[in-house]
């Protein structure tokens, strides 16, 4: 499969994904983010781009349209996932970079997080042939990552408790 065409199934897939799993009081908004990941797949599907390897003009739009209602709504979905729909083209998958807890056990926390993200992307559940763990994947990336996100907060605030500051971050090879 061409880089393009699993592109366009993961766009199809995560706008699938976001109309079973968001969260938004108005849901003609969850609607309106759901239509902005489709609309990026037809225009991939439809749109010439000038060099291989690059997302065509209007899909950057709808990705950008999809990204600003991310940042700015809280869906309960993270902006980086529409990072995992779009890596067979720009070949950059997104990260969950350690968060340096100095607690050991927020620290542990976090290294499993990390480590059940690169199970599903190193096993090739995004490259799946049936739909349903193509869906399962990206749905347990939303969850890994909101997980993350919230862990981060939590890091932010124990690390900077008067006892853990200057600390090194816990050391987990023990």
């Amino acid at each position: 499969m061409s880089a393009y065409l699993a592109t366009v199934r993961r766009l199809r897939s995560l706008a699938t994904v976001v109309r079973g799993r968001a969260y938004h009081p108005q849901r003609y908004m969850i609607e309106t983010l759901a239509g902005a990941i489709e609309d990026a797949a037809i225009a991939i599907q439809s749109s010439p781009v000038d060099e291989p390897g690059q997302l065509p003009l209007a899909a950057i739009g709808n990705l950008r349209e999809a990204t600003d209602l991310l940042t700015q709504h809280d869906f309960m979905i993270p902006a980086a996932i529409l990072g995992y729909a779009t890596a067979p083209i720009a070949g950059v998958m997104p990260k969950m970079e350690p968060l340096q807890a100095v607690s050991v056990q927020l620290a542990r926390q976090d290294a499993d997080l990390r480590a059940r993200r690169i199970a599903i992307v190193e096993h090739g559940h995004l490259n799946a042939r049936h739909e349903d763990v193509l869906n399962a994947a990206l749905t347990g990336l939303i969850v890994l990552h909101r997980k993350h996100d919230r862990l981060a907060a939590a890091v932010a605030v124990d690390n900077d408790r008067p006892c853990n500051r200057g600390k090194a971050p816990a050391d987990l090879t023990h």
